[in-house]
C-alpha cells in the first residue's frame, strides 16, 4: 500500500469509529494544501470529535484545533462547514475551560455568540451543543471569576434548551453539573450525588455518553476513598479537577498510611511537572502539592516538607491576577495554615486576613443583594476564624480587621456601586465611567463590565483598599465624628472556642474580652427566642394589634426576660463592668455610649434590654446604637450632618386591604408628631378614627415615598416618619407595606444612591422587624440599613412585633425629646426609653389626650414597648 493509500486508510477507520482520532489528524496533516477531499475530511473528523464525549471529556483538545485550521485552509464544499466549524470551535473552548486553560472567558463567551449565529433555530441538536459549551465555560468562569449567578442562568439555558431533547444531552448536563457540585464540596451528600450521577447514567441506553458518566461517579468514589491509582495519568482530560480530587482522599482519610501520603505527592509532583507556565491550572497543582506536603507534615509530626509548602504557596500567590482569583483564598489560607505550623504565626494570621478579601470580590460581581448575601454566606464564618487566629497572637487589630471583613458586604457592593463612575474618572477612565453610569441607569452592570471595572479599580486602589475594610486610625476618626466612645465586636462560642468582645475606643488601647457564656444553644430558653425571632409566620397575620404581618408568640414579654438576664451574664454584664471603666475619655455629662456589631444569630438579641438580675437594666449604663460593619459607620460619619426640620414626610397606617391588620394606634402616633411638633410635614396615609379615612395629601403609595426620597427641593423636609407594618421575610426580603404595594430594601438604597445631593436627616421606621435582616444576619441588609446605605444621616429601626400602643407613646417622646429638647437622635432614643422606664414619669404639656391615655391601657415599662428600637448612623 502506498503512503497515500495508508494515510487515508487510517481517516476512513477514525471516522468509522475504528482508530483514534489524533492518528487520523496525523495521517491528514501530512496529506499537501489543497491534497483530494482534505477539507471535507478535516470537517467529517470534527464531527467525529464532537460526537465523542470521552474524547473531549479526556483526550487532547489539540488534534480538534488542528482539524479546524485545515478545514479553513481548504474549506469543504457544501453549506454545511459554518456549523461543523461553529461545533469544533465550541467542542474546543469547552475543552479549554474543563482543562482551566481558557485565558480569557469574556472573549469566549463572545465567540461563542458569533457562533451561535451560525446555528439555525431549527438545528437543535447543534443548539445544544453550543448551550453545552457556553455550560462549561460558565462553570470555569464561575470557578475563576466568582460569577456564580452567571453560571446558574448558563445552567437554565441548557437545561430548558435541552429539554425533551437528545436523552445524551440532558444526561450529559445533569452529569456535568453534579460532578461539579462533587468537586466543589467533595463531602457533602457525597453518597446521594453519586447515586444521581448513576441514576442519569441509568437513562441512556449503552453508549459512550453513559460509560463515561458511570466510570466518573467510579473514579470519584474511589479518588475520595483514598484510590490514586484510579485517578487517569494522561496529559489530557479534565486534568486540574482530577488532580485536585487526588488530594481529597489522603486528606480526608484519618487512617491515611505514610505510604499514602507519598503516592499523593509523587502523583501531584507529576501533574505540577506537566503543567504549564502562568495558567489557573498550575495554581491549583502547587497548591494541591502544598496542601499535600502539609498534610504528611501532620501525619508523621516533623515539619521538614513545610519550607518547600511555603515555597510552592508562595509561587502560586505570584501567579495570582488578585482577589478575583478563586484560588486567592485557598492559597492565602494555605499559607497561613504552614506558617503557623512553622511558627511563624503573626505573618501566618495576616495571610488568613488578606484571604478574606475574595469575598468582596464575589459580591461585587453578584448583580443584585440576593445573590450578593449568597455568596457572601460563607464570609462571617471565615472572618470569625482569621480573627481569632489573630487574637491567638495578641493582634488585636488584626482582629478587628478580620471580623469588618465579614460584615455587611452586600451593603457595602450597594454603596460602591454610585461611587465607581468617579473613582474612574479620578484613575482616567472615563470611557468605563460612562459605560457604567449608563448601566447603572438601565439593567445594571453586565458580568463583563463588571469584572473590567473592578478589575481596573482593583489595580489602581493602593494597597488592597477595595476589598479591604478601614484601618483603626480611620474607625477611631468614625468614632470622635458620631459621638460614640467605642465599636464593639460580639462574636459567638463555638464548640471549642469562647465567645469574644473585641473593642475599638474612640481614645485608648484596643482590648478584646473572653466570654466563654455567649453560646445561644446553651440555653433552651435563648434558643427558642432566637428560633422564634428567626421562624417569620405569615400566616399570624395582624394578631394582637401588632405591627406586623408576624407575632413571635404570645409569651414575648416571658421569653424577653429570660434572654435579658442571660445577654447580662454572657456579655453585657462583663462588658459594662471591666469594658467601660477603662474608657476614661467619656465625657461626665453622659453615660458611655458604643455602637454594637454582633456576628451571627446574635444580632436578634436587644443587648440595651439586658438586665443585672434583680437590677437595672444596660440602658441605664450605657447608651447603644447598632452598626453593619465599621465600613458602614464610616460612610454615617462621611456624610455632612443635616439639622433637624419641622418639614418632612409623616406616612400613618397605609391601606394594606386584607394582607395585613390595620393599625390605630399608629394613626394617633402619626397624627400627633404631625400636629404637635410638625406642623410643616406632609401626612399620608389614614387619619385617626375608625373610620379609615385617607388623608387629602395622599394614601401612602410608595410612588410617593419614592418621590420624596429622591426630591431636591427644601420644602421637602429632612424627616421620614413611617408607621406601617414592615416585614422581614427570608424568601422575600425585607420590604415596607404601603398603599397597594411593596417598597423593598434593595430598591431604598438604588432609589437614594442615585440621588447623592438629596439630604435627609432622619428616618424612623416605626415599623416591625425593620431592623432585622431578612436572611444571613452577618450581611445585616435591613430596611433600617438600607436607609443608611442610601445615605440617610440617623435611622431607627426595630428588632420584633413592637406593639402598637407603646410604640405611639415611645414615638412621642422620642420626637419630642428631639425638637423641643433639641437633643442628638441617639439622646432622643435613649432619653425616650428611660421615660417609658421611669414609673414617675412626668408626661409632656404637648402630649395629646389621646395617647397619654395609653398610660393607663398597659405597662409602658414592658421590655416589648421600649428595647425594640434601634439607633443606626449619626
Amino acid at each position: 500500500m502506498d503512503e497515500d493509500a495508508e494515510r487515508y486508510a487510517v481517516i476512513a477507520a477514525a471516522l468509522a469509529g475504528h482508530a483514534p482520532i489524533a492518528d487520523a489528524v496525523g495521517a491528514l496533516r501530512s496529506v499537501p494544501a489543497g491534497g483530494p477531499y482534505r477539507g471535507a475530511l478535516a470537517a467529517g473528523l470534527i464531527d467525529r470529535f464532537v460526537a465523542d464525549e470521552q474524547s473531549q471529556l479526556f483526550g487532547d483538545r489539540e488534534p480538534l484545533e488542528a482539524l479546524i485550521a485545515i478545514g479553513d485552509d481548504d474549506p469543504p464544499a457544501g453549506p454545511s462547514w459554518p456549523r461543523t466549524r461553529a461545533l469544533g470551535r465550541s467542542a474546543a473552548l469547552a475543552m479549554a475551560a474543563l482543562r482551566y486553560d481558557l485565558p480569557n472567558t469574556a472573549d469566549a463567551l463572545e465567540e461563542l455568540d458569533e457562533l451561535a449565529a451560525t446555528i439555525t433555530d431549527g438545528d437543535r441538536v447543534g443548539r445544544i451543543y453550543l448551550e453545552r459549551a457556553r455550560l462549561s465555560v460558565s462553570m470555569y468562569h464561575a470557578v475563576i471569576d466568582g460569577d456564580d449567578p452567571f453560571q446558574s442562568e448558563a445552567w437554565q439555558r441548557f437545561r430548558k434548551l435541552a429539554d425533551g431533547g437528545p436523552p445524551e444531552a440532558v444526561a450529559l448536563g445533569e452529569a456535568i453539573d453534579i460532578s461539579q457540585a462533587l468537586m466543589n464540596d467533595p463531602h457533602t451528600d457525597l453518597d446521594a450525588r453519586l447515586e444521581r450521577l448513576r441514576e442519569v447514567a441509568a437513562r441512556l441506553p449503552d453508549s459512550a455518553a453513559r460509560s463515561m458518566i458511570e466510570s466518573t461517579a467510579d473514579q470519584i468514589r474511589q479518588v475520595i476513598g483514598g484510590n490514586l491509582d484510579a485517578i487517569p495519568s494522561t496529559g489530557g482530560g479534565a486534568d486540574a479537577l482530577h488532580m485536585a480530587a487526588s488530594v481529597i482522599g489522603p486528606l480526608s482519610a484519618e487512617d491515611a498510611s505514610e505510604e499514602d501520603l507519598d503516592r499523593a505527592v509523587d502523583r501531584m509532583r507529576a501533574a505540577l511537572a506537566a503543567s504549564p507556565d502562568d495558567s489557573h491550572q498550575r495554581i491549583v497543582h502547587l497548591t494541591g502539592l502544598a496542601v499535600v506536603l502539609a498534610r504528611r507534615a501532620e501525619a508523621i509530626n516533623d515539619i521538614g516538607d513545610l519550607p518547600e509548602a511555603e515555597r510552592l504557596l508562595v509561587e502560586a500567590q505570584g501567579l495570582l491576577s488578585g482577589p478575583q482569583d478563586r484560588g486567592w483564598e485557598i492559597v492565602h489560607e494555605g499559607l497561613s495554615q504552614v506558617r503557623q505550623r512553622m511558627g511563624v504565626e503573626q505573618d501566618s494570621y495576616l495571610d488568613a486576613v488578606v484571604s478574606l478579601r475574595t469575598h468582596v470580590w464575589r459580591v461585587l460581581m453578584q448583580p443584585d443583594a440576593a445573590g450578593a448575601a449568597a455568596v457572601a454566606r460563607e464570609a462571617g464564618d471565615a472572618a470569625v476564624s482569621a480573627a481569632r487566629g489573630c487574637l491567638r497572637v495578641h493582634d488585636v487589630a488584626g482582629a478587628v480587621r478580620a471580623l469588618d471583613a465579614g460584615r455587611g458586604l452586600a451593603l457595602y457592593a450597594a454603596t460602591e456601586m454610585r461611587s465607581v463612575p468617579d473613582l474612574l474618572r479620578d484613575a482616567g477612565r472615563d470611557d468605563l465611567a460612562a459605560d457604567w453610569q449608563r448601566a447603572i441607569d438601565a439593567d445594571g452592570p453586565a458580568p463583563g463590565l463588571r469584572r473590567r471595572v473592578f478589575g481596573v479599580l482593583a489595580d489602581i486602589a493602593p494597597g488592597g483598599a477595595l476589598f479591604d475594610p478601614p484601618e483603626i486610625d480611620e474607625i477611631r476618626d468614625a468614632l470622635s465624628e458620631l459621638d460614640l466612645d467605642g465599636l464593639v465586636y460580639l462574636v459567638p462560642s463555638s464548640d471549642v472556642w469562647p465567645g469574644l468582645a473585641v473593642t475599638v475606643p474612640a481614645e485608648g488601647e484596643l482590648s478584646y474580652l473572653g466570654l466563654p457564656a455567649l453560646k445561644p444553644a446553651d440555653s433552651p430558653e435563648v434558643a427558642a427566642y432566637l428560633d422564634a425571632a428567626s421562624r417569620r409566620d405569615s400566616a399570624a397575620v395582624g394578631r394582637d394589634g401588632k405591627r406586623d404581618l408576624v407575632v413571635l408568640d404570645d409569651d414575648l414579654t416571658d421569653r424577653l426576660d429570660i434572654v435579658r438576664d442571660w445577654a447580662w451574664r454572657a456579655a453585657m454584664g462583663p462588658i459594662i463592668d471591666t469594658v467601660l471603666p477603662t474608657w476614661t475619655h467619656v465625657p461626665a455629662h453622659r453615660v458611655p455610649r458604643m455602637a454594637l456589631v454582633p456576628m451571627g444569630e446574635l444580632a436578634l438579641i436587644p443587648w440595651q434590654a439586658a438586665c443585672r438580675a434583680g437590677g437595672e437594666p444596660a440602658i441605664r449604663s450605657a447608651a447603644f446604637s447598632q452598626a453593619a460593619s465599621a465600613r458602614m459607620l464610616l460612610r454615617s460619619a462621611a456624610l455632612p450632618p443635616v439639622a433637624p426640620s419641622r418639614l418632612g414626610l409623616i406616612v400613618a397606617d397605609p391601606e394594606t386591604g386584607t394582607a395585613a391588620a390595620d393599625l390605630h394606634g399608629a394613626r394617633d402616633e402619626a397624627s400627633a408628631i404631625h400636629d404637635v411638633l410638625y406642623r410643616g410635614a406632609r401626612y399620608l396615609g389614614r387619619l385617626p378614627g375608625d373610620d379609615g379615612a385617607v388623608s387629602p395629601s395622599g394614601e401612602g403609595a410608595p410612588e410617593q415615598v419614592r418621590a420624596w426620597l429622591t426630591s431636591t427641593s427644601r420644602a421637602a423636609g429632612t424627616m421620614l416618619h413611617l408607621a406601617c407594618h414592615g416585614v422581614a421575610d427570608p424568601d422575600g426580603g425585607s420590604y415596607l407595606m404601603l398603599a397597594g404595594q411593596r417598597l423593598a430594601a434593595e430598591e431604598l438604597v438604588k432609589l437614594m444612591t442615585a440621588v447623592p445631593e438629596r439630604a435627609v436627616g432622619l428616618v424612623v421606621l416605626a415599623a416591625c422587624s425593620s431592623g432585622m435582616a431578612a436572611r444571613d444576619y452577618d450581611e445585616a441588609y435591613s430596611l433600617g440599613t438600607a436607609f443608611l446605605a442610601g445615605g440617610a444621616r440617623s435611622v431607627l429601626s426595630t428588632q420584633w412585633t413592637i406593639p402598637d400602643s407603646s410604640t405611639s407613646l415611645l414615638m412621642f417622646m422620642f420626637h419630642h425629646h428631639l425638637m423641643t429638647g433639641r437633643l442628638p437622635v441617639w439622646e432622643a432614643l435613649h432619653r425616650a426609653q428611660l421615660w417609658m422606664l421611669d414609673p414617675d414619669r412626668e408626661v409632656p404639656e404637648s402630649m395629646p389626650a389621646r395617647l397619654s391615655a395609653q398610660l393607663d391601657d398597659g405597662d409602658p415599662a414592658d421590655v416589648t414597648g421600649w428595647a425594640g428600637f434601634l439607633h443606626g448612623g449619626r
